[in-house]
């Protein structure tokens, strides 16, 4: 295996792993277990250097974090994969239409592998969703080439000299390197490709992949809303709300980015809302278990967005949790009803900072979410039974969570991607990767009745007359 540090050497990458590909035939059940059992190898093996580059990506990071949250979920995903995929890999029957039902014939879909998947992943979790999405293309059976954030130097640096003790360069290949790299990676004639990051970058890597015609699966994020109803427990609710917004120090693609919630219950909220940061992050612990902002560019961006509310006159709370500039961490805060025109508004957060926007009835809570993009994820807590059923039928994200953030994530049966603006395609849970990086192959087997098909054939006499009789009826 090698890391790649140049453009050109790109298309040397991919034509070994294409040869090996089509030297190598279908892969077994083995050998595709045996590739997501390595990938467990790494992560066991290094799980220490995974903390230790982690944490020098991104100055400060609290170690349990990093293994509860970037590893294990990680693990859950191989032993979902290694229980389910012999399932997954079975020939998919399906009816044959009339007569050919009849007559012996079968129809069902194969699923056979693409070949070479390209992953592009972004700074706020590439070791997981490279080893994620490499793990997903190898129980599909296919070879994958991941190119790494440049924001994200000790991770790539990690993979790219570790994961070769585990992986030929004809299974897995890591890539590294700048913005020329990115470019170059995202224009090879994948059999698939998939990107993580924002919806601007996106348009980018489309245009690039639609020269070579390459199918792309796309997760973007975007503002994901939490609405809450009128009957919801409030302080659970801004407990978990809040336990959203704040891991990672918001920078996840389904963090809470915004509150919906009755003009009644903002006082109540704001204050249970402070009490619960306060409880997760104590003073005493000198913020030792919150996360530093990931680049000093996106820290100064963060100052710049409280900066824009604050010249727009907006209401801002800020929670201390002894965060520190020395450890870029940027101080928790709260905006309550910013303008429209505001940029906490008109940009994804990503960050510490929770919005709040106040509304009359509920229905224009969920006019609101409806006005913007779709999100990825979208959260109510309530139990008002109309109120979750408006929720669910009159809203398109992502995915959707009721009386808990962030918990679809983890769930192993449970596809993850997004929809419009925040992602196309699926892939995590429910055999929903294997099928991502799959070809559903469309078989059909002619029955024991051989001249059935020959029926259509000119010359065309009686014999066609009278099927065609049969078949054109309405069908009500």
């Amino acid at each position: 295996m090698m890391a790649a540090n140049s453009p050109e050497s790109l298309g040397d990458i991919l034509r070994i792993q294409r040869e090996s590909f089509m030297q190598g035939g279908e892969a077994s059940i083995q050998t595709r277990i045996d590739r997501v059992e390595r990938c467990v190898d790494f992560l066991i093996d290094n799980q220490d250097a995974i903390v230790e580059a982690t944490k020098k990506d991104w100055i400060h990071k609290p170690d349990s974090f990093i293994k509860a949250v970037e590893i294990i979920p990680v693990i859950n995903h191989a032993k979902s994969i290694k229980k389910n995929l012999k399932n997954w890999m079975k020939d998919e029957v399906r009816k044959p239409d009339f007569p050919f039902n009849l007559m012996g014939a079968k129809t069902y879909i194969k699923y056979q592998a693409l070949g070479v998947v390209g992953v592009m992943v972004p700074w706020n979790g590439p070791l997981a969703m490279a080893i994620v999405a490499s793990m997903d293309a190898f129980c599909a059976g296919n070879r994958v080439m991941v190119k790494v954030s440049e924001f994200s130097p000790h991770a790539a640096e990690l993979m790219a000299t570790k994961l070769p003790e585990y992986f030929d360069v004809s299974e897995l290949a890591i890539v590294t390197g700048e913005v020329e790299v990115s470019r170059a990676f995202a224009e090879l004639p994948f059999n698939h490709l998939m990107y993580t990051g924002s919806a601007g970058t996106a348009k980018h890597i489309m245009a690039a992949a639609a020269r070579n015609l390459v199918p792309v699966t796309l997760e973007l994020g975007g503002k994901s809303p939490v609405i809450i109803g009128a009957g919801a427990d409030i302080a659970y609710t801004a407990s978990r709300t809040m336990s959203g917004r704040l891991i990672n120090s918001g920078q996840g693609c389904i963090t809470p980015d915004y509150v919906l919630l009755p003009e009644a219950q903002l006082d109540e909220f704001v204050e249970q809302a402070k009490a619960a940061v306060t409880k997760m992050y104590p003073l005493d612990k000198a913020a030792a278990d919150y996360a530093s902002i990931a680049t000093d560019a996106h820290y100064k961006r963060m100052h710049e967005l409280i900066a824009d509310a604050e010249a727009k006159g907006c209401n801002i709370i800020k929670v201390d949790v002894g965060a520190t500039d020395a450890r870029r961490q940027f101080t928790p805060a709260i905006v309550v009803n910013p303008p429209e025109d505001s940029r906490l508004i008109q940009e994804e957060i990503f960050g510490p900072i929770l919005v709040i926007k106040t509304y009359k009835s509920f229905q224009d809570a969920v006019d609101y979410v409806n006005k913007g993009e779709c999100p990825l994820a979208l959260y109510f807590f309530g139990d008002n039974e109309q109120e979750k059923a408006a929720i669910l039928s009159q809203t398109s994200s992502g995915g959707l969570a009721i009386n808990e953030v962030m918990m679809q994530l983890m769930m192993s049966d449970l596809p993850f991607g997004g929809v419009g603006h925040s992602g196309m395609g699926s892939y995590w849970g429910g055999g929903s990767g294997f099928k991502r990086f799959s070809h559903a192959k469309s078989v059909f087997e002619q029955g024991w009745y051989k001249k059935l098909g020959a029926m259509m054939d000119p010359p065309y006499g009686s014999t066609i007359n009278i099927m065609l009789k049969m078949q054109l009826k309405k069908t009500r």
